[in-house]
């Protein structure tokens, strides 16, 4: 029962997407784009401030080492200032590239609409659901109680 009706919306969106490209696409964009959006430029603008983060921790670091090497703060000072900074350094340098990543994520997501065309193009006879189609074109499927009769 279930294949059926996987197999039966199968056909039915990959149909849509072949035969009307263009409005299958501003569809799927418009339901995606507008949040996907929002959220790549939320995480953009947390990136930029973690590189404006690492950029001033640098340049803290580089006048605490300057104030050491000419005898304004202790070596104790210095020991620990330099501590914290690095540690705060090590997290920031860390979250950079998970953060560039999560963008790319995004980013990939807004594109897939045109690599799902592209496949729907390409099979367009679908008579049977094989492990292979699954895989290439969904996701995950969501069962739930119907909400009305």
């Amino acid at each position: 029962m279930l294949d059926e009706v996987v197999l039966e919306d199968l056909r039915r969106v990959t149909a849509m997407a072949r035969e009307h490209t263009r409005a299958f696409a501003e569809y799927i964009g418009g339901r995606q784009s507008a949040e996907i959006q929002r959220e790549i430029r939320r995480r953009e603008r947390e990136l930029t401030a973690m590189r404006k983060c690492s950029n001033e921790l640098d340049a803290i670091f580089k006048r605490l080492y300057e104030d050491r090497v000419l005898g304004h703060i202790s070596v104790e000072q210095f020991q620990t200032l330099s501590s914290s900074y690095t540690e705060e350094q090590g997290k920031v340098a860390a979250e950079i590239p998970a953060k560039e990543a999560a963008i790319q994520k995004l980013w990939d997501t807004v594109s897939s609409t045109d690599g799902f065309i592209a496949k729907a193009k390409r099979y367009t006879d679908i008579t049977e659901l094989t492990p292979e189609l699954l895989r290439l074109f969904i996701r995950k499927i969501m069962v739930h109680e119907k909400s009305t009769k």
